[in-house]
């Protein structure tokens, strides 16, 4: 494809684009994916207002991953990757144990530095609803404050480092319950921190990109964790005067 600017004045910003006949490049039958907000399925849910007047915290039930006309219209899509990510992955508390088995009592309400909880029930709903309509998933770890409670914040202010033990714990049950899990993020949109959250909460980058490190060793020896991919980088960095400071730095 190529792109050029028309000569004239009135068509100075205008730009003509054209193609190929022969394709240049064929992408994975999974391109087109879609993702589901951890808000939605941990508890106290998260959602939107339709008027986007803000959201709604607790007032609806965990999303419904066993209605039929859902598993229908998703067969549809797939083959596919759901994606369970968004705001909720960095404050949701996995309700297992170190060995990855549900805890013998559930918490119903989310421990110090957590916002929500995701339980056993919802992971295995979950699972569920993407075997049964041939879905793999792409799953945000919480890279946020509960993971790195009990450590000193940096001389820089930014956040302590992270730990890997909700995230083992994590793939152990994922991989025990045949959840198919094929690709870990960690944490969701990183690079609007700074703009929407404390200063504190953001990481070193490298410290970030070394976060995972710790992990490799066990999703290489599960069958539903081979692959990693960084985090998403959300759109907001397009209007950098409605976000000043959320500007990356050299």
């Amino acid at each position: 494809m190529a792109a050029r600017s028309d000569e004239g004045p009135e068509e100075e910003n205008c730009l003509s684009a054209t193609a190929s006949a022969a394709p240049v490049f064929e992408v994975s039958e999974r391109y087109l994916s879609f993702c589901v907000d951890l808000g939605q399925i941990a508890e106290p849910t998260r959602f939107w207002n339709p008027d986007g007047s803000g959201e709604t915290i607790g007032e609806r039930p965990s999303f419904d991953f066993r209605n039929a006309r859902l598993r229908n219209l998703c067969r549809a899509l797939a083959p596919a990757y759901l994606r369970i990510g968004g705001t909720e992955a960095d404050r949701v508390f996995y309700a297992l144990s170190e060995a990855g088995e549900p805890l013998e009592h559930t918490p119903l309400v989310p421990p110090p530095h957590y916002g929500s909880v995701l339980t056993p029930s919802h992971l295995r709903g979950l699972g569920a609803f993407a075997n049964a309509v041939g879905l793999d998933i792409s799953f945000a770890l919480n890279a946020g404050w509960g993971p790195r409670a009990g450590s000193l914040v940096r001389e820089d202010g930014s956040a302590s480092a992270w730990r890997s033990v909700q995230a083992r714990a994590l793939m152990r049950f994922a991989a025990a319950e045949a959840i198919p899990i094929r690709v870990w993020e960690l944490g969701n949109e990183p690079n609007v921190r700074p703009s929407c959250r404390a200063a504190a909460f953001e990481p070193l980058r490298q410290a970030h990109a070394m976060s995972p490190k710790p992990l490799t060793p066990l999703r290489q020896s599960q069958p539903y964790t081979k692959r990693r991919q960084t985090p998403p980088s959300s759109s907001w960095l397009l209007a950098p005067h409605a976000y000043p400071n959320s500007a990356p730095t050299a």
